[in-house]
């Protein structure tokens, strides 16, 4: 795998594996009761069972009984207020059950826990060369219900009614529950973070990532969190991690989104724009003037007639090589300087953060037709604005360099805020914030 790059020390992943070989047998079971709140207000729902196909019975079966074995679902005799809809999903030689609760989400209360960007991971870890990343084994299935909210969760099958005594798949605050429910066990824990059921370790040298690597086992063996064994990467130089890959060099995008969008025919309907425009922002990060190079494409978005032309198979052509050629970002350091180059044109605004020369991260946007009729000072100074609140959690509190072509703004900085026109005061109120020393630089050094 050409992603992963092992190392080859004295102490071997399976020696760390085999010291916690409990780790990756049977199904966890986390401290605590989940509660699932709902509004009271919504009428509960029961639906009937589904037929499901002959072919599939057996399987089906055999899937219930594996699920009643390892605690995740009983049966339920007894009538509940609300019976959900079974749903399967076929697999090779086997089915994966779950509920249909679109009706019951609907009741549910969420707590809307922030899920961790990979953003924030970065911030964290400057330094980082060696990764290790463990998967949790049926994540959700590894925190149990109270008897209420395993009442709210019963279905039918073709065998008779369950209900799941562990958290579900496709409950609407499932996702929040567990990033929670894990980021407050890991707590205290150095260099180490969890994006739902992906935790990763890391650290500066072999022997800190060791250190850490197996304090979080240690975490893990005391909450009884199991571990898929066949997901886990240990002690490695570069890993993929949510749609990213990780290195000593910095940030890379996941290789096989790249590739997806190498793969697209050019879009032949509005559907099909919209798919590539989605693949294209998670991506737009690692893309420099991402705003005025798809202009073209944004032509198309609304109520306009379709007209695929030349303008638009260029951007998508040019497009899809800077894709190819993204480049790797730096890490954020907050104990190293930063600059905010930034740059506007008639279609977008453009930004880049910037540490010791290199990019941590790339933002852009177009224009509103209003503030496309904006004077070019008043667009550039809109364009830092951008900058700022793009990349507020790494500037805000910082001393920022800002690198603009347009040499005006350095006057304007210098003038007190009443003497600037009314547009340009507000944009400047929205800058007060930020501690900012605006440079002049020559269009051609500049990095957008």
């Amino acid at each position: 795998m050409g992603l992963v790059k092992r190392l080859h020390v004295l102490e071997t992943e399976s020696d760390i594996l085999n010291e916690y070989e409990d780790l990756f047998t049977g199904l966890g079971c986390l401290p605590g009761l989940y509660h699932i709140k709902t509004d009271p207000d919504v009428s509960p729902v029961i639906f009937a069972p589904r037929k499901v196909p002959v072919a599939l019975k057996d399987k089906i079966e055999t899937e219930l009984k594996r699920m009643e074995s390892l605690g995740v679902i009983t049966k339920q005799t007894e009538p509940t207020e609300w019976v959900n809809s079974m749903v399967t999903v076929t697999k090779p030689n086997k089915v994966r059950i779950c509920i249909d609760p679109q009706d019951l989400n609907a009741a549910i209360k969420r707590e809307h826990y922030p899920l961790r960007t990979i953003e924030e991971v970065v911030a964290e870890m400057p330094n980082a060369k060696y990764f290790s990343v463990l998967d949790a084994n049926h994540g959700f299935w590894q925190i149990q219900l109270d008897d209420e909210s395993s009442h709210l969760c019963t279905f039918n099958t073709p065998f008779g009614r369950y209900r799941f005594k562990r958290l579900p798949f496709g409950i609407s605050s499932a996702l929040e529950v567990f990033q929670r429910c894990i980021a407050r066990h890991l707590e205290g824990l150095e260099g180490v973070v969890n994006v739902i059921d992906d935790i990763l370790v890391w650290g500066e040298n072999i022997e800190q990532h060791d250190c850490r690597l197996r304090q979080l086992l240690d975490r893990i063996r005391k909450i009884n969190l199991k571990l898929n064994k066949s997901k886990c990467k240990i002690r490695m130089t570069e890993i993929t991690y949510i749609g990213h890959v990780l290195s000593e060099q910095g940030l890379k995008p996941d290789p096989e989104k790249v590739q997806a969008i190498q793969n697209m025919p050019a879009p032949e309907d509005k559907a099909a724009l919209q798919r590539f425009t989605g693949l294209l922002q998670y991506l737009s990060k690692f893309i420099p003037n991402l705003s005025d190079i798809s202009a073209p494409l944004r032509k198309l978005e609304g109520n306009v007639e379709w007209h695929w032309e030349t303008e638009q198979q260029q951007s998508f052509e040019k497009l899809k090589t800077l894709v190819s050629q993204a480049p790797v970002l730096k890490y954020y350091d907050v104990n190293k300087p930063v600059t905010l180059s930034v740059d506007a044109s008639s279609e977008g605004l453009g930004a880049v953060l910037l540490q010791e020369g290199q990019p941590v991260a790339y933002g852009s946007r177009g224009l509103t037709d209003c503030q496309k009729r904006y004077s070019q000072i008043e667009k550039e100074l809109l364009a830092i604005v951008f900058g700022c609140e793009k990349f507020h959690q790494y500037l805000y509190g910082r001393h920022v360099h800002v690198e603009s072509d347009h040499k005006p703004l350095e006057v304007i900085f210098k003038k007190s805020l009443l003497s600037a026109p009314a547009r340009l005061q507000r944009m400047l109120m929205r800058l007060q914030k930020y501690s900012l020393e605006n440079k002049y630089k020559p269009g051609k050094e500049m990095h957008v």
